[in-house]
This record gives C-alpha cells, sequence and structure tokens, in this order.
C-alpha cells in the first residue's frame, strides 16, 4: 500500500467515527467540544418544563398510567443527602438560597441556564429530515444530562427551583392588587412585594420526581419616609427586598425539608 493510499484510507474512517450510531458517553462528549453553542450568559433563557420533566408533559397518559404512579414509592430527600441546586435562568443559585440548603443537605450547584446546542448530523441524516433544519435542533434533555453529572457525583437528588418577585400596587377602581414582575425598577411608591417559587426534585438514580409550591409569600412595602432623597429611598427598599427573601427562603426550604425528608 502506497503512502498516498494510507492517507486517504485514514480520511475515510474518521469521517466514518462522525456517522456511527453507537458510542459511549466519553466518546459522544468528545466529539461535541467543539459544537457551537449560544452565549447563554447574554441570553437569559429560563428552564422550561420539558427541560426539567422531559415528554412526560406531552405524552398520552392512559388511567393504567396514573395508577402505576400510584402505587409508586413516596418521593424523599433524607437530611444530610448530597443534592445539586439549580435556579432557574441563573448561572448560580442566589447565595441566601444555597445558605438555607446548606443547613439540611450537602448541597452542589450547576447552572440553570440550559444549553441549546447546534446538532451535528450526517448527510443521510439531512435526507430523512428534508423538512426540519436538523442543524439548529435543541437537546431537549437538560434533565437526563444533569441526572448524568449527579450520578458522576454520586448525588442523590437535584432540587431545581423557579422563582418570581412581584410588584404590586392597589388599583382603586378595580379594588385590588394588580401584579406585575419586579424588573429591578426604584420602588418609591407605597406597594406590596409577593414571592412565587415552584420547587420540582428529581431522583438522580430513578428520575422518580415531585414538585410542589410553597404559598405565595407577601409583603407590604412601607412608604419612604418624609425627608429622605431618591437615592436612599431606593437604597432602603432594596434592603427592605432582601430581608423579604431572606425569610421566604428560610421558611420555604424548612417547609421542603419537612414534606420530603
Amino acid at each position: 500500500m502506497s503512502f498516498r493510499d494510507a492517507i486517504i484510507l485514514s480520511l475515510m474512517s474518521l469521517s466514518l467515527v462522525g456517522c456511527m450510531s453507537k458510542s459511549s458517553i466519553d466518546a459522544k462528549k468528545t466529539g461535541m467540544a467543539s459544537a457551537k453553542t449560544i452565549n447563554s450568559k447574554d441570553s437569559g433563557i429560563h428552564l422550561t418544563d420539558k427541560d426539567i420533566f422531559g415528554n412526560e408533559t406531552t405524552l398520552a397518559v392512559s388511567e393504567e398510567d396514573i395508577q402505576a404512579a400510584l402505587e409508586g414509592e413516596e418521593f424523599s430527600v433524607p437530611l444530610n443527602s448530597h443534592v445539586i441546586l439549580v435556579q432557574s435562568g441563573s448561572r448560580a443559585p442566589e447565595s441566601i438560597m444555597q445558605q438555607e440548603m446548606n443547613k439540611y443537605y450537602v448541597v452542589a450547584t450547576f447552572s440553570g441556564i440550559p444549553d441549546r446546542q447546534k446538532k451535528a448530523t450526517c448527510n443521510k441524516d439531512k435526507n430523512k429530515e428534508e423538512n426540519q433544519d436538523v442543524t439548529t435542533a435543541e437537546n431537549m434533555n437538560w434533565m437526563q444530562a444533569l441526572r448524568f453529572v449527579a450520578a458522576k457525583g454520586h448525588q442523590k437528588a437535584i432540587i431545581v427551583y423557579q422563582d418570581t418577585l412581584q410588584t404590586g400596587k392597589y388599583d382603586s377602581a378595580l379594588k385590588s392588587t394588580v401584579w406585575s414582575d419586579y424588573k429591578n425598577e426604584k420602588l418609591t411608591d407605597a406597594i406590596s412585594l409577593r414571592y412565587l417559587v415552584r420547587f420540582t426534585l428529581v431522583d438522580v438514580a430513578t428520575g422518580e420526581w415531585a414538585t410542589w409550591s410553597p404559598v405565595n409569600y407577601e409583603y407590604k412595602v412601607l412608604p419612604p419616609l418624609s425627608g429622605k432623597t431618591q437615592a436612599s429611598a431606593s437604597d432602603v427598599t432594596e434592603q427592605q427586598i432582601m430581608q423579604f427573601k431572606q425569610r421566604a427562603y428560610t421558611s420555604m426550604v424548612k417547609d421542603l425539608v419537612n414534606r420530603y425528608q
């Protein structure tokens, strides 16, 4: 065999590797290392229900499926378990939430911004998918991938929380409080705060999950005191928000632990 023939055979074997249907996880992650990804720092993408629950939110469910789920063991995360904590839409959970969780569990953190990556395909796949842009298909197995990460780290469970801080102003015409998402604006009027949270707990070994939303925590923010400047009034309001979130986190985590330990 000539040197030229050896080079051609080597190139052909490399091209076939990219189209193999079966490979180990370690081999797959080596191949995906060069895939382009969206800059998640600037995207501000939150986790969707499909990211967290997989296809369970869209599959046809029979009565037998429901009864089988009822017969399963009750979900639990014992005290001092090793867990991964995720805040949806954030690269890391807030420090005050980590502090509260660390009172009961051994906590590791993970990004709550899903990795939307381009999918490498062979020519034969493109022929099958003529009506679908497979090169921009999203990776919808976020939770499955995170379970693999947790398994590597010998974590018991994954705890994901999705939170929204809202401000409310009283509408005299409606005679009720109108709520809207807080967007770091200055709060100079008499308003209320409301904190909405949903927890999802996933067992790493089985994929079983439980979801729970604590009672909405509300707080009446007092108007700024007269004589204070606009800047100092804003500082006081920011401090009130942090104190409110601290109390909410403390109570919510305690309730969660009591429910699932």
